[in-house]
């Protein structure tokens, strides 16, 4: 420090007569103000207050599988973090009441559509229809329910031997969906010789049904027949798209209520990208905006994404992004859609920066090809 005042020192020496060097020296700390303040200026005039660069957290668009109404699952196909692809069996599910609903609409509209009109011929073989169509149902339902009574006791007898195993969860959750599964067969077998049986009743006095059935009625028993029939097919859960398996609530033989999640599916890349604005520099990011997506250590490939939703008030950041752990960061959320063709982890933290328009064009004619 001594050394720097006597540099100093000689240097006023030497120039002091010098009138620019006697002035600046003399107006030193002025000056250094004025020059901070220019600076401060050009860059308000750079960037005009729009967010040059700011960071955000790969995210991807979830879906939960889930019935508006109580069921039975029958069997689950997955497990946490398996990846699915396109035709495979997710979960099958069993509404009992739909198969009720379904065999009661059959029922209304057989008698709507003028089975009065049929000759007693005609009436004997339908109901030989009818009694073909049981015993087939009936030796098939029979023969699976013979098949697990047979496994369920083979399973009984081997969990008396190895005492053991007698408190295991796993094997009493699967003797239970076992169990679950003959008792629900039998039902269906109840139920199909039922309405088996009401049919051929119906068939039997159809000579009496009056021919003057309404067709609007007809019609409406169609329209809600045909919904029931495509929620029956929905209880077999099949994946459209590839997907990754987030969470699976649900086992085999237990019942769930309403709007209860079952599965929950994932992307396996991130299609989205949460960021977060300072509420200081927000003020002219847009909806449409192209921005240019990277990681937070700046390796890997680059992706143009474009801004598709802007909160609209200040947040919070998440924890993780706070620049001191006490002292919390506000600003505006920003979501950004990227291709799902990424090298991103769901949960990494990316930075963003602007990029013209005429870069995501690129960028989405690339894709195409």
């Amino acid at each position: 420090m001594n050394k720097l005042e006597d540099l100093l020192d000689n240097f006023w020496n030497t120039h002091k007569n010098n009138a620019g060097v006697a002035y600046v020296y003399t107006h030193k700390l002025s000056i250094a103000w004025i020059l901070c303040v220019l600076f401060a200026v050009m860059l308000g005039f750079i960037y005009q207050g729009k967010a040059a660069m700011f960071r955000g957290i790969a995210e991807s668009s979830e879906t939960i599988i889930s019935l508006p109404s109580p069921t039975e699952i029958v069997k689950v196909y997955v497990v946490p973090g398996q990846e699915v692809k396109p035709g495979d069996t997710i979960v099958v599910i069993n509404r009992p009441d739909l198969t009720l609903r379904i065999a009661e609409l059959t029922r209304e509209l057989d008698a709507l559509e003028g089975r009065s009109n049929l000759s007693s011929a005609e009436i004997d073989q339908k109901v030989a229809e009818v009694k073909a169509n049981l015993e087939t149902r009936r030796l098939a339902l029979s023969s699976e329910i013979r098949n697990l009574e047979a496994e369920y006791e083979s399973n009984k007898a081997i969990s008396a031997k190895l005492k053991s195993l007698s408190n295991s969860k796993s094997k009493s959750d699967g003797n239970d969906a076992m169990a679950m599964r003959i008792k629900s067969l039998k039902n269906e077998l109840a139920v199909a010789t039922k309405s088996a049986n009401e049919q051929i009743a119906l068939l039997r006095g159809s000579g009496r049904l009056q021919k003057s059935t309404g067709k609007s009625e007809a019609a409406n028993i169609r329209k809600e027949l045909a919904e029931m029939r495509k929620q029956q097919k929905e209880l077999t859960q099949i994946a459209k798209e590839n997907w990754v398996v987030g969470d699976v609530n649900v086992r085999d033989g237990e019942k769930v209520s309403s709007f209860a999640p079952i599965v929950t599916l994932a992307h396996k890349s991130p299609t989205l990208i949460r960021g977060y604005i300072n509420e200081q520099i927000y003020e002219n990011t847009n909806l449409g905006e192209a921005v240019k997506v990277t990681s937070l250590t700046g390796k890997g490939k680059a992706v143009i994404g474009e801004v598709v939703g802007l909160s609209s008030r200040i947040v919070p950041f998440p924890t993780r992004m706070w620049k001191m752990p006490e002292i919390p960061v506000y600003g505006r959320e920003v979501t950004i859609k990227i291709p799902e063709e990424n090298k991103f982890l769901l949960g990494e933290m990316v930075t963003i920066t602007e990029t013209s328009k005429r870069n995501l064009e690129k960028q989405q004619q690339k894709a195409k090809k």
